[in-house]
């Protein structure tokens, strides 16, 4: 086993990198949203609800199987094989003992959703995919800290084709929410397999644990944030499953996982650029905050459009999509896309805090975020699933401005920074919002789709250069990246 990982040259990576990963969540986002179309038909709303039933579970799960190493992997400025060998046993041990967990508690998981025994049965079985999934984390967190983009890339399109066609093929067999589950554990086998075959990192026997010590208190940092957000993130849907049952639960949950497609599939790679590249550049702050800048306008512009316009029209867009059993999440959608569009730059703060080394303050946050949060979902309740939408939308716009000074503290980047990334390109998406949605009624949603999807980026665009004089700077400089990423592609 090799003494340490080497440190690839960043700029140029980072730029490659953020365009790979881009074209791969493309076509990521492609195929998710051919699976939703597809298998919503095959399956039922109380099938997804099933799923969103366990999703809270296993999300806490998951959060505690990584421990936060992964983030502490990424950002450390050397990183050592006793390190990283160390890290690896601890998440294979944890992903062990919290499989046991997962299967002792499936009994009370079925009791709390009164007697849903479908939930408790995939609860025992997600076990399963959890070891599997342990056995690569270490090997994903080092491809990520080496920059192999590329391959990271291949290796999430593999996992998404995988999952959707085993998926779709098991929906038509079984018509059971038991296609979701293994056509997921599908996607995690080919996934898993694809990082030992590519990650050079081989774990040794017998570990020492004590080489990780220095690095588990930023991974208990990151853990204990992950943990209040995870609250947040999940408390709505296990909510109303609770109150308003599996077929408002599985409404609530395709509403929010068709939002989430455009906004993980964004965020997610430039996460991924941006904490090594930021991290190696906390030193050199107008580098620090040019790269955060052109992070934060570029994930408004690529995703504010589609998302505004997909609000404006939800009444017709979600039973265009899933079928006419799907109607009644149009309006839960409808708030949901109005908090999506306050998500993009808010998402990227986390990055902002972890390589700043202020882990402690991001968990404090974190902290009084949620309490704000989960006391508007139980005042949303009482409308059921659109009220619990609307509460997430007025919740996220209060804590905006408190979110911003905070984690522009101390820090490259400034809070009127943070402002002027979120709100220049939305004023254009939200012109052609209004547009779409005055012409619902006089055309067909598919030619109000066909025409105001790209005028929206078009008036984005336009309404981030013409605002303010960084804006302009910002958005030309982020065409240009474009143009001469383009233009060396059609040469190859």
């Amino acid at each position: 086993m090799n003494n340490s990982h080497p440190e690839p040259s960043v700029p140029s990576i980072a730029t490659r990198g953020a365009a790979l990963l881009g074209a791969a969540q493309f076509v990521k986002l492609g195929v998710t949203i051919l699976s939703t179309v597809i298998i919503a038909r095959l399956l039922t709303p109380s099938d997804y609800g099933v799923i969103a039933m366990l999703a809270p579970v296993a999300v806490l799960i998951l959060m505690f199987q990584d421990l936060g190493l992964s983030t502490a992997t990424i950002q450390k400025a050397t990183l050592s094989g006793e390190e990283s060998n160390a890290m690896f046993w601890l998440n294979l041990l944890a992903s062990i003992a919290l499989a046991g967990v997962l299967v002792a508690c499936a009994p009370l998981v079925a009791w709390f959703y009164e007697g849903d025994y479908r939930v408790g049965y995939v609860t025992a079985a997600s076990a399963l995919p959890l070891i599997v999934g342990g056995l690569t984390l270490q090997h994903g967190a080092l491809l990520n800290r080496e920059m192999r983009f590329a391959w990271l890339s291949a290796i999430d399109v593999a996992n998404a084709v995988a999952a959707f066609l085993a998926t779709a093929l098991l929906a038509w067999w079984l018509r059971s929410y038991w296609a979701l589950m293994l056509g997921t554990f599908a996607g995690v086998i080919v996934q898993s397999a694809m990082l030992w075959g590519v990650c050079r990192f081989r774990p040794a026997w017998p570990p020492t644990i004590r080489a990780a010590k220095s690095m588990m208190r930023t991974g208990c940092h990151v853990t204990g944030f992950n943990l209040v957000n995870f609250l947040v993130r999940n408390a709505d849907t296990v909510l109303v499953a609770r109150f308003s049952g599996a077929v408002a639960a599985g409404l609530y949950d395709r509403s929010y996982r068709l939002l989430m497609l455009p906004i993980q599939n964004i965020n997610t790679p430039i996460n991924r650029v941006l904490l090594p590249l930021l991290s190696r550049n906390r030193d050199m702050p107008q580098v620090y905050r040019r790269y955060f800048l052109l992070a934060a306008r570029g994930v408004m512009l690529a995703s504010a459009p589609a998302i505004a316009v997909s609000a404006a029209t939800s009444a017709e867009l979600m039973p265009f999509l899933l079928g006419d059993k799907w109607g009644d999440a149009g309006p839960i959608y409808f708030w949901l896309g109005l908090a999506g569009l306050l998500q993009p730059v808010a998402n990227l703060t986390g990055v902002l805090y972890i390589s700043n080394n202020q882990e402690r303050r991001m968990m404090h946050w974190g902290i009084a975020s949620a309490i704000v949060t989960l006391v508007a979902f139980v005042i949303g309740l009482r409308w059921g699933a659109e009220g619990v939408a609307a509460a997430f939308f007025w919740s996220a716009l209060l804590r905006m401005p408190a979110l911003y000074w905070i984690a522009a503290k101390d820090n490259a980047v400034r809070a009127i920074d943070l402002w002027r990334a979120q709100l220049e390109p939305l004023v254009g998406a939200v012109v052609a919002a209004v547009i779409a949605y005055r012409l619902l009624g006089h055309w067909s949603l598919v030619s109000i789709l066909i025409s105001t999807i790209p005028s929206a980026y078009l008036l984005s665009l336009a309404s981030s250069m013409c605002l303010s004089s960084d804006g302009r700077n910002q958005t030309r400089e982020l065409l240009s990246i474009t143009t001469r990423f383009v233009a060396h592609k059609l040469k190859r």
